[in-house]
């Protein structure tokens, strides 16, 4: 009986690990299970943002063909009529006979200088001829831009240029590149002109320094 206890003991304790083997089998099936069902739920998560991002884009695109209410196509009547009359200045430049009825009775040249004072109608007028009898000028290139309202942001019939004119006194010429606003009033006439270029050293390189110091050394009359 010892020896069949024994044997029975032996072959009855053989289920212990046996037993553990199988729950550890259960929990590990579990644990699969698991995983797979959090595999399956990231995985449907992620199909789900695909498919928001998907919506969004065509929704994207769909919002920019539409045309757009607030953007009406700006009117550059204005604009043309008044670059028309800039162009007309700039021909009087080259021609030597400036039209003074396009410039207001209130018209302004702004000093862009330094140190260099406002003018008014009379004094512009008598400043251009007096460049006008020094030299030739000639614009041989223009970029005519409309202007806009600061505030609004709208067309205010303003037009500003940049261009390049050449300079010639006797045999000397010289390029000079320039930037000009030129306001406007309902008339059309030019109430006010902002030049940006370095006149003075160009004269002073067609002239050279000591005519140039004499010019400006010379009385008024």
């Amino acid at each position: 009986m010892d020896a069949r206890g024994s044997k029975i003991a032996i072959h009855g304790g053989s289920f212990g690990p046996l037993n553990a083997i199988t729950r550890m089998s259960v929990e590990n099936i579990a644990n699969c299970r698991s995983m797979i069902a959090y595999s399956s739920s990231i995985k449907n998560q992620i199909m789900k943002n695909i498919h928001l991002f998907l919506l969004a884009v065509a929704g994207l695109f769909a919002s920019c063909s539409q045309p757009c209410p607030e953007c009406p196509t700006p009117d550059y009547t204005t604009f043309e009529a008044n670059k028309a009359t800039l162009e007309r200045l700039f021909s009087g430049f080259e021609n030597k006979t400036p039209d003074s009825s396009i410039l207001a009775e209130d018209f302004r040249e702004v000093g862009t200088g330094m140190d260099e004072p406002d003018r008014n109608k009379a004094e512009t007028l008598a400043n251009w001829n007096q460049m006008m009898n020094m030299m030739d000028m000639e614009l041989k290139q223009a970029i005519y831009l409309p202007g806009i309202d600061t505030t609004s942001f709208a067309l205010d019939g303003s037009v500003r240029y940049y261009g390049t004119w050449e300079m010639t006194i006797g045999e000397a010429s010289k390029e000079l590149m320039a930037y000009g606003s030129m306001d406007f009033n309902e008339n059309g006439e030019i109430t006010s002109v902002q030049h940006y270029a370095d006149f003075t050293a160009t004269v002073m390189s067609l002239m050279g320094p000591a005519a140039m110091e004499q010019m400006m050394s010379a009385p008024e009359e």
